[in-house]
């Protein structure tokens, strides 16, 4: 009876597993819809869709994604993958790609791809790959405190300054003390010990790419507000989406649909912005997006596929 008992609790478990992301993008998707026809009047009012800008905002993620994948080249170049900034390209293509699926399975792609393809070892990429997340997340944290600081001189808004001051304190655990960080890395900090020296000379050069990531993101939505009556400054716009960055770890929701245009809406309220077209302009910047990382994506996925048969059939 008790085994009966565990493997019906187990089976419901799965099946949470299996139908919550479904749901919970349903519902996310649902709200950002209604979101959307409340507001069709405004949208019809004050936007208008200008092909060449809206050509223009996919041409800046498609840099981004180029910036990107040298960074990820000068990454894990220090672990000993010699992949071609081609092939990082192709790979963080498939990796946005595949990261809209109902799996969001971007991450399993890229390590299994490295693996065999690059003979990577999967704990070698969790290090990689997590301390790069740190990396990054820390840069944009640092942007955005200096951001705050410029707009807001004589106060910081606390809920942000909290958010950006931690964001930026994430990558203390990559600069600590080589004894410190073993010792951390005992028990809550596994990848803060493992990352070679190699990699570390490229930090700042790795950071160097984020900054310019962000630019291209800042830009392209900066010309999203601009197809509206909006007027949002660059460095409004670099404070949005160096706090977007925390959507990468919202894995339930594929691609984090609707989760960046919210948070954006929200750190836009904060900041005396309006909410409405915050969440406009990064729907349309998320459109661009999706148009670039969709055509790229399954054309590199379809050629990764033959990549892997034949490390497979190789082996």
């Amino acid at each position: 009876m008790a085994c009966a008992r565990g493997e019906r609790l187990l089976s419901g478990r799965r099946a949470l597993q299996r139908w919550l992301p479904a749901a919970l993008t349903l519902a996310v998707l649902a709200v950002l819809s209604g979101f959307l026809y409340e507001n069709r009047s405004h949208i019809a009012e004050s936007y208008s869709l200008q092909p060449g800008v809206f050509a223009v905002v996919a041409a800046l993620t498609l840099l981004g994604l180029f910036v990107r994948a040298i960074a990820n080249r000068l990454h894990f170049s220090g672990l000993g993958v010699a992949a071609s900034t081609g092939d990082w390209f192709r790979l963080v293509t498939v990796t946005s790609f595949t990261n809209y699926l109902p799996l969001s399975a971007g991450l399993v792609a890229k390590a299994v791809f490295l693996k065999r393809v690059y003979a990577l070892p999967f704990a070698h990429f969790a290090v990689g790959q997590t301390t790069l997340l740190v990396l990054i997340v820390a840069m944009n944290g640092l942007v955005g405190l200096v951001l705050l600081v410029l707009r807001f001189p004589d106060e910081l808004p606390g809920i942000m300054g909290l958010g950006f001051g931690a964001m930026l304190a994430a990558g203390g655990l990559l600069v600590l003390p080589l004894r410190l960080r073993e010792l951390l890395s005992a028990r809550w900090f596994p990848f803060a010990a493992n990352v070679g020296p190699e990699a570390r000379r490229n930090w700042p050069a790795v950071a160097f790419c984020q900054l310019g990531m962000l630019f291209c993101a800042a830009l392209g939505l900066k010309l999203c507000f601009a197809m509206g009556e909006s007027t949002v400054g660059i460095e409004a716009c670099l404070l949005f989406t160096s706090a977007a960055v925390l959507t990468r770890f919202v894995t339930v929701v594929p691609g984090a649909l609707g989760i960046r245009e919210f948070l954006i809406g929200g750190v836009a309220v904060l900041t005396g912005f309006d909410l409405r077209d915050a969440v406009i302009a990064s729907t349309l910047a998320r459109a661009a997006e999706i148009l670039v990382v969709f055509v790229l994506g399954g054309v590199f996925t379809w050629r990764l596929s033959g990549d892997l048969a034949a490390s497979y059939e190789g082996s």
